[in-house]
């Protein structure tokens, strides 16, 4: 009997370990993927400030006092110099100096650095439509004209050498890495290393394609064929900070900067030098997420260098045997145990590969994926069940379970009857994940925070459940499936999970947002007689275009939604309410749809929308119209 455990376990392991692969090619798990390294990166591998490494910021403060944008060339210029009196053993300007200013700013700075005599500039790498910008040549003038990084000539005016500033960027948007080196005609080192081998004056040495030493330590690349690493030395503020302004001020330290390694560079919004990466996912106190300025990116990265503390990926060979064994104990459980007590183990089970690569982090900074065993896991036990199931002839019970998840899943999105209706048609609704094409919405009440700022919170919560049941009623009505609600704001999908045709869609959901619209007039005419339910206003975003749509979640908690640009783009188009003075916007895509249908429409021409890099064709619909 229990050789045929094994074997069937086996075998089931084999299988679970087919799907995670196939998963693992997906958007969705992508996602997930990256969510969970940052997981980790947040709970197991933040750092306090390094001593080593010290940051000069032109920041929202030293904005504020200067008053101008960009900051005047011979401010700058005044502040290389005093960083330069005291010495530090190198300097990384990641200021890009490639366009010319007045005459008296440009010959300051070029004095300005030469004094000091210990800087590196700022260069952009040429990519797609992002051209080269090299330091101007009274700056800089490079010895070798085709490396990315290098050093100026000697005995001309200026910095001491050039470094490209380049951070790679992963699919979601979020910087984890940095590059090592730079290939073209002559092979040069990133930003991080070079600074790192200045300060050190030590060079870095090759192991193999995966590898390489620095500082008698054998680190690993992340992406050994664009020579990339995983920064390691993560913190809230990697490196000690000055804001720029300071530097100036009589009683600065006179050897705050002696002997250190010095970055100059910009994190004031108006810089828009601003990246997402993991500590995004590290909530603050007041609630916002942290983004990084791109100095503070490099400095973590010099730190990962300087530390040791380079991230090593698992291997794959290493990655998928893990997931396969994983899969092949539990399913083993389930089939040798009592169903209770095995379904039990395999929730402890659960927990072992994340904490486990919590530990391997924060100790060694080896990153072992969890993700795939994870799902092997969620995978793996309804396999095994199902085979018991079948074992035992209980498919009549399969078929029950399966209405009521289905049936319980929906219910609380759409009308009871649309449910139903789900149900009959459920050969069309993947719960796993699909790509499929919908009309997205967003809606968010304008001003809420003041609105219910110093208002107790049963009176806010009573008139914004007021507002979300109306407009609960209304997407019902138009057939919209309304899949979260986000704080005051909604998301509101139309053609999932049933479509009645991409058009039909569209047009649903913008009869959708007029009516909505229609509605909190309604709602502020019956409430103008008590004056603690304030007059509301909301913005609406719509963008039809594919999605991955399935369920998303753990093994003990699920829900069916949808992922994708199309999401994001929506969200982003409400929000631009707010700089249009709109109440509805739209993408092009969605106005194509409808213009056979509808009149009224208005171009906006394009907009600059945060994670595109092009801009995006906005359109909105009369107000008369509404």
């Amino acid at each position: 009997m229990i050789f045929r455990y094994v074997w069937q376990s086996a075998l089931i392991a084999l299988a679970a370990g087919a799907l995670v692969y196939g998963a693992s090619k997906t958007t969705p798990f992508e996602d997930f993927y990256m969510w969970t390294y940052d997981f980790v990166v947040v709970h197991a591998g933040l750092t306090p400030p390094s001593q080593q490494i010290v940051l000069v910021d032109f920041d929202d403060e030293t904005f504020a006092k200067v008053k101008k944008y960009p900051i005047p060339r011979d401010y700058i210029a005044r502040v290389v110099t005093e960083v330069g009196k005291q010495r530090p053993r190198v300097a990384g300007m990641d200021i890009l100096l490639s366009e010319t200013r007045t005459e008296a700013e440009d010959k300051a700075m070029q004095d300005a650095l030469t004094g000091a005599s210990v800087f590196m500039l700022a260069r952009q790498e040429g990519v797609e439509d992002i051209p080269t910008e090299d330091p101007l040549p009274m700056f800089c003038q490079p010895e070798d004209t085709r490396a990315a990084s290098g050093f100026c000539k000697e005995g001309q005016p200026g910095a001491l050498g050039y470094v490209a500033i380049d951070l790679p960027r992963d699919v979601d948007g979020f910087v984890r890495q940095a590059n090592m080196f730079y290939g073209g005609a002559v092979p040069s080192e990133g930003f991080a290393l070079k600074l790192a081998e200045q300060y050190t004056g030590e060079a870095v040495k090759s192991v193999d394609h995966e590898r390489f030493s620095f500082l008698g330590k054998t680190l690993y690349y992340s992406n050994p064929d664009e020579k990339e690493i995983l920064v390691g030395s993560w913190g809230r503020e990697p490196v000690s900070t000055v804001p720029a302004w300071k530097v100036l001020e009589p009683g600065f330290p006179s050897n705050a900067f002696t002997d250190k390694l010095v970055l100059m560079g910009q994190s004031s919004d108006a810089a828009r030098d601003r990246h997402f990466t993991p500590l995004f996912r590290y909530a603050q106190p007041d609630g916002s997420r942290l983004s990084m300025g791109g100095t503070q990116v490099h400095a973590a990265a010099i730190r990962s260098l300087l530390e040791g503390t380079v991230v090593r990926p698992c291997p794959q060979w290493l990655r998928w045997t893990l997931v396969a064994v994983i899969c092949w104990i539990s399913s083993f459980m389930i089939l040798w145990l009592r169903t209770k007590m095995a379904v039990t183990a395999t929730a402890v089970i659960v927990t072992i590969p994340c904490l486990v690569s919590l530990v391997l982090f924060h100790k060694v900074r080896f990153w072992m994926p969890f993700l795939g065993q994870e799902l092997g896991l969620v995978i793996t036990l309804p396999i095994t069940l199902f085979v018991q199931f079948l074992s035992e002839r209980v498919l009549a019970q399969e078929a029950r379970q399966q209405r009521m998840q289905l049936m319980t899943l929906f219910s609380s999105y759409v009308d009871p009857l649309v449910a139903g209706t789900i149900w009959d048609r459920r050969d069309e609704v993947s719960l796993t994940g699909e790509e499929r094409i919908a009309t997205v919405m967003f809606t968010d009440i304008r001003s809420f925070t003041a609105l219910s700022a110093g208002k107790p919170p049963a009176q806010v919560l009573k008139w914004l459940n007021q507002y979300m049941t109306a407009m609960d009623e209304v997407i019902r009505l138009h057939g919209g499936f309304l899949n979260k609600f986000i704080g005051d704001g909604l998301m509101i999908i139309f053609g999932l999970p049933l479509s009645h045709g991409v058009r039909q869609d569209a047009g649903r959901g913008l009869h959708a947002a007029q009516a909505m619209l229609r509605r909190v007039d309604e709602l502020n005419q019956e409430n103008a007689k008590y004056p603690e339910r304030p007059q509301l206003r909301i913005g609406v975003g719509i963008h039809t275009g594919s999605l991955m749509a399935g369920s998303i979640g753990s093994a003990n908690r699920q829900e069916y939604s949808v992922i994708g640009e199309t999401v994001n783009l929506a969200s982003r188009l409400e929000s631009l309410n707010k700089q249009y003075k709109t109440e509805i916007l739209m993408s092009q895509a969605t106005h194509d749809i409808l213009a056979a249908d509808f009149t009224g429409f208005e171009s906006l021409g394009d907009a600059k929308v945060a994670g595109f890099h092009q801009p995006i064709p906005v359109f909105t619909i009369k107000a008369s119209l509404l």
